[in-house]
């Protein structure tokens, strides 16, 4: 295999680990903020439902985590792999448009300032928590994989 397919074949491994880990640490942060971020600020607040958590839960996640398994489990094996891989190249510039409107309008959206001074910084402090976390898990993950320790390597 030639290093720079090593190379991409790594970073999609990096990807995809983070993507797996997307849905997983926004439940739990939301299921966090709910249950124990706003009890503190208020600990006179009645106790939330379970509905607040899915009102506070990122719905794109759902959305990712739908369109993945209808790929996976309806259109390739109804078309087959190699259709399947064409539609995925054609609409890649319209995914890559859509990605860098979608983070464009985030960026315009946060306010840093409010994001330090909200909370008394919790939410700035679990920002930045999570992404270190989500930076060690992935580079752990591609470690496990790429190795050959655990697993005969890929490449």
């Amino acid at each position: 295999m030639i290093k720079g397919e090593a190379a991409v074949k790594a970073a999609a491994m990096v990807k995809m680990a983070q993507n797996v880990m997307m849905g997983l640490a926004a439940f739990f942060m939301a299921l966090w903020a709910t249950i124990s971020l706003d009890r503190r600020e208020d600990p006179t607040a009645e106790k939330p439902s379970l509905m607040e958590v899915w009102f506070r839960f990122p719905k794109f996640v759902v959305g990712f985590m739908v369109a993945s398994l209808i790929v996976s489990s309806l259109v390739e094996p109804a078309m087959g792999a190699k259709p399947t891989k064409k539609i995925a190249k054609a609409c890649k510039s319209y995914r890559s448009w859509f990605f860098a409107i979608c983070f464009l309008c985030i960026g315009l959206e946060t306010n840093f300032k409010e994001l330090v001074t909200v909370g008394g910084g919790r939410p700035a402090i679990a920002y930045w928590l999570s992404q270190t976390a989500n930076a060690f898990w992935t580079l752990f993950i591609s470690w496990l994989i790429w190795s050959g320790t655990f697993f005969p390597s890929p490449v």
